[in-house]
């Protein structure tokens, strides 16, 4: 079963991310308190554990590592593998992910200099918020079955 293992709070840009065990999801906003919350297609952004503890793991860290801000970290769920407008229920919250994906910056990177491929881009996606709803870690995370 799919839940919500961590949950980071982002109060300023360039601020430390601040643990949660509950938040609130904005409808059309994102994280209530959260320097992200303004809308578009990066309101929520969501990393699975299996790309977090493949960080963790990395001797040389890649570019980004330090200024990626992820907000859930989902675990025993494969974010690649969803639909692009795929949607995830948590609660009483909707998530739908976006085409939105993490970019790459390749000329500042030692990985793909190292010709490694990078899970960021594979196990980070973004979402809206299509209903809003208290979240808390260890929720169950279910993707919801959409029609084509």
């Amino acid at each position: 079963m799919s839940r919500v293992g961590h949950i980071i709070c982002y109060s300023a840009k360039g601020m430390p991310g601040q643990s949660m065990d509950k938040v609130t999801l904005l409808k059309d906003l994102g994280i209530e308190g959260d320097y992200h919350a303004t809308g578009g297609d990066r309101q929520v952004t969501l990393i699975s554990q299996k790309a977090k503890a493949w960080m963790r793991a990395k001797e040389v860290p890649g570019f980004c590592f330090a200024k990626f801000k992820e907000n859930i970290v989902v675990e025993d769920l494969l974010l690649e593998g969803l639909p692009e407008e795929g949607q995830l229920v948590v609660g009483e919250a909707l998530l739908q992910l976006t085409p939105t994906r993490k970019t790459c910056y390749e000329k500042y990177c030692t990985l793909v200099h190292e010709k490694e491929v990078c899970k960021l881009i594979q196990e980070v996606r973004f979402a809206r918020v299509k209903a809003g709803g208290v979240i808390t870690v260890g929720m169950e995370i279910i993707v919801k079955e959409t029609s084509p």
